[in-house]
């Protein structure tokens, strides 16, 4: 079945700064091939840029990250797309994170540990955050989302509980292994 699956197609990110005058001008102009933990049949990631603090220095270089799932530092951002392939859903999971999510293309649904459901619709954004969720995509179609993720701290609930990142991955698949490193203790 996943051998009917085309991949998702790169992307073109362009990347401006500013020369020793302080011109503005274009850094760099590449495609960013996606990293594709899940085979073709699932979801697949493009990381164009992650900052480990904000406010930034515009004068930093970009940091792309290749072959990894996307999550900000616990001060930091994180700029990415995520593609869902048709009749594919994500673990349930909740990042350290405030995102800001549009869907780009496709449409998605979004089911929370308690049961709620929405759909969202190419045009639509989501504002989460951390939230215990998983991503549902129900169409014949591949959903595009693109994400602003943005560190936060952890979630203390009136009690006094704090409610931890619950990772995407196990142990048993290598390239997931720096996800589970990279809980937030």
């Amino acid at each position: 079945m996943t051998s009917d699956v085309t991949p998702p197609s790169g992307v073109r990110v362009v990347v401006t700064a500013h020369d020793e005058e302080g011109t503005s001008i274009v850094h760099s102009d590449q495609i960013h091939e996606p990293f594709m933990p899940f085979g073709l049949g699932g979801s697949s990631f493009s990381i164009f840029d992650t900052r480990s603090s904000v406010p930034i220095n515009n004068k930093g270089e970009p940091q792309y990250l290749q072959n990894t799932i996307p999550r900000p530092e616990p001060a930091g951002v994180t700029f990415c797309i995520a593609n869902l392939a048709p009749h594919h859903s994500s673990p349930m999971h909740r990042t350290l994170s405030l995102d800001y999510c549009a869907v780009l293309s496709g449409e998605i649904v979004l089911e929370l540990d308690g049961g709620e459901e929405r759909t969202i619709k190419t045009g639509e954004v989501v504002v989460q955050q951390g939230a215990n969720h998983v991503w549902h995509n129900r169409t014949d179609e591949v959903c595009r989302i693109v994400f602003v993720m943005v560190g936060a701290e952890k979630i203390k609930l009136s009690n006094g509980q704090e409610l931890r990142e619950t990772p995407i991955g196990n142990s048993s698949n290598s390239c997931l292994d720096s996800l589970e490193e990279r809980v937030y203790a």
